[in-house]
């Protein structure tokens, strides 16, 4: 079995940095969390500008 991307991503962290295992983790995990916020908001942000778009093609659609 192999290891999750994350979990090898913070072992070579540790080899490469020096910092702990538990120092890295943090790290990652504060990277992670904050690259899922950041897509949370395009998610959200891209999903209100295709909400406008829809109603206003029904406007449209009911004009003509």
């Amino acid at each position: 079995m192999t290891d999750h991307p994350l979990v090898r991503l913070t072992d070579r962290l540790v080899e490469a940095s020096g910092l702990s295992q538990a120092e890295a983790s943090a790290l990652l995990r504060e990277a992670w969390d904050e690259g899922v916020a950041e897509g949370t908001r395009r998610m959200m942000r891209d999903l209100a500008a295709c909400q406008r778009e829809a109603a206003d093609l029904r406007r449209r659609l009911g004009e003509d």
